[in-house]
């Protein structure tokens, strides 16, 4: 299945994990993105750089597939996050 979205993310079919705050880690991402979706794993729940990283490099091992860490920004999360994007940055995560 060809679409704007699937060509964008290089996935198969248009399908997005989302955020699942406290469940999206590698195990779960690399799930979807072996079948064919775009697996996240969600950066907010984890709160630590070195966990995310950790989980980044999981994920490696994982599947060969896209994936992508989810950043919710909403107003729930008063604690800065740009630790964890910079990890994100720094492992060159496909999709952020």
């Amino acid at each position: 299945m060809k679409t704007r979205v699937t060509k964008i993310l290089g996935i198969q079919y248009p399908i997005v994990q989302g955020g699942l705050a406290y469940l999206a880690y590698a195990d779960l991402a690399a799930a979807v993105s072996n079948a064919g979706g775009l697996g996240q794993i969600t950066a907010m729940s984890l709160k630590d750089p070195e966990k995310l990283r950790n989980e980044i490099r999981k994920i490696r091992t994982l599947t060969n597939k896209p994936f992508g860490v989810n950043f919710a920004i909403g107003r729930q999360y008063e604690e800065s996050y740009a630790d964890l994007l910079e990890v994100a940055i720094e492992e060159k995560v496909p999709v952020i």
